[in-house]
């Protein structure tokens, strides 16, 4: 029987070195690779494709739901499973929108993130406890307006310091030299770039700069 093939995307080394004992002791399932960013994880599974991704939601660089957009377009029988420490609802709404096929959270049992990878290497989806309840009240909240938000992006309010990362974004500008170049952390940067795609209500920065550029808003000061 062929093992489920499972590649790790986490910035944290130690953590995936306990993921990888857990999954590498099961006889289903075996680790295939890893990466400590999105970066990196693109590099690498463009010449792997495994089963499952195990994909943090929050790294150095491109975010999980940046990185898992960009895998799916490259290999879309691959499955994502987020596992991540938050459950805020606009992360989990955006995971299953892009196609995402669980969202667990890190606190959770071996028992049940083993029974995630299984699952969704089936076809099936994972959500657990919080996160069920938060897609949930998302969606129920979505079904209420039939609206594109592409079409609602005029009304999109964003700060200055939004602003300023969106044109930085464009220029080609990572978040380390974000960070760097505004005297930030790579996670305050982080946060900006996630609070943007949940105004805009889409999955990568990509589709912000692509809409910023056709309405003529990326002038510089």
């Amino acid at each position: 029987m062929d093992k489920i093939s499972v590649f790790l995307v986490d910035d944290h080394e130690i953590f995936r070195n306990g993921l990888k004992q857990l999954i590498n002791s099961e006889p289903d399932m075996e680790v295939s690779g890893e990466a400590s960013t999105g970066e990196d994880a693109l590099h690498s599974l463009s010449n792997v494709q495994p089963d499952v991704v195990i994909m943090d939601i929050r790294m150095p660089g491109i975010n999980g739901l940046e990185t898992s957009t960009a895998l799916l377009k490259a290999s879309p029988r691959t499955h994502i499973l987020f596992f991540s420490l938050f459950d805020e609802p606009d992360y989990v709404a955006a995971a299953l929108e892009m196609g995402a096929s669980g969202y667990i959270l890190k606190d959770t049992s071996n028992k049940i993130f083993l029974n995630a990878i299984r699952t969704i290497h089936n076809g099936k989806y994972y959500f657990i406890g919080e996160v069920s309840d938060v897609l949930v009240k998302k969606y129920q909240a979505a079904r209420q307006s039939a609206a594109n938000p592409v079409a609602q992006a005029a009304d999109v309010s964003l700060s200055r310091r939004e602003e300023q990362i969106i044109r930085m974004v464009n220029n080609g500008l990572n978040n380390k030299d974000i960070a760097e170049s505004l005297g930030l952390s790579i996670r305050t940067i982080e946060a900006h770039r996630m609070n943007i795609l949940r105004k805009f209500q889409v999955n990568s920065i990509e589709e912000v700069i692509e809409y910023c550029r056709s309405a003529n808003l990326l002038k510089e000061e």
